[in-house]
């Protein structure tokens, strides 16, 4: 899978252990030059499981460039059109191209039954997950059309697109809105060479999975060991995933061995859905 001299961008990519970093050391490992973005804020005052911090990805931004790439980290709302321009600009400034497109900023903010939960919440989950999507896809559109290279768009959608859980309607539904919008942008790009997919990891062992299990331990009233053996133990692979597991796959659909892979969603789950 070589990326050699490709440009990527990640958004989501400020924490580390999570899959936004693990995302961008696999493409950097495989060549690509890159573009690494978080909010790199404080979180919301709403329940959340936090977010990039903007030194850890400066930290993580260094150590990428170790192996021989750049790597320009960038603060960025995605839910904010006139933040992605920024990034977009930055970016084409930087590297005079963009090749390869991974969506992975996303958040669960404010998890509850829908008869009780914040209307802040539904709409900052569905900004930041579904519009903050469209809004990147947009934004790189151009770049990649006039590049010529055609390109590679991958948007992280989840399993909770397929399998949704109680008190988790807005992540659930903002993240099947992701897989709809790869399958409908497929087709309108498909002409000018660039490839859109969907990939839908289930219970990674991140910071954010961790936080889950400790809240449904919470509001379950259940050890929080117990909560994440009861998880593992319908995975039919016996184990969580780790993040790398979802990096290996992006690398492939970012390089020209996906090229004739278009609009479809990649369950990244140990054969969670099956069970």
């Amino acid at each position: 899978m070589n990326l050699q001299d490709r440009v990527a961008i990640v958004t989501g990519a400020g924490r580390r252990g999570g899959i936004g970093v693990a995302v961008a050391q696999r493409l950097a490992a495989a060549g690509a030059h890159l573009v690494i973005a978080d909010l790199a804020a404080p979180p919301s005052t709403l329940l959340h499981g936090g977010s990039g911090q903007w030194e850890e990805m400066q930290a993580v931004a260094q150590e990428i460039e170790t192996t021989g790439v750049r790597c320009l980290p960038l603060r960025v709302d995605v839910t904010q059109a006139a933040s992605v321009a920024e990034m977009m600009t930055a970016a084409m400034q930087a590297f005079d191209r963009v090749d390869i497109l991974v969506n992975n900023a996303g958040a669960t903010i404010g998890p509850a039954p829908v008869a009780q939960m914040a209307e802040e919440a539904w709409r900052r989950t569905l900004e930041i997950n579904a519009t903050g999507t469209f809004l990147c896809c947009k934004a790189a559109l151009p770049a990649m059309i006039r590049g010529g290279r055609g390109g590679r768009i991958i948007n992280m959608s989840s399993l909770a697109a397929r399998r949704p859980k109680i008190y988790m309607s807005a992540y659930a539904a903002s993240k099947a809105a992701v897989v709809a919008l790869s399958e409908s942008l497929a087709q309108e790009v498909a002409a000018f060479g660039i490839t859109v997919n969907a990939v839908l990891p289930g219970d990674i062992d991140t910071a954010l999975k961790q936080w889950g299990f400790q809240l449904e331990a919470q509001v379950m009233g259940r050890p929080y060991d117990e909560v994440v053996k009861t998880n593992v133990a319908r995975i039919p692979l016996a184990r969580l995933g780790v993040p790398a597991d979802v990096a290996n796959l992006v690398a492939w659909l970012a390089s020209d061995e996906a090229s004739f892979i278009t609009g479809q969603a990649y369950n990244v789950t140990g054969g969670r859905e099956l069970t």
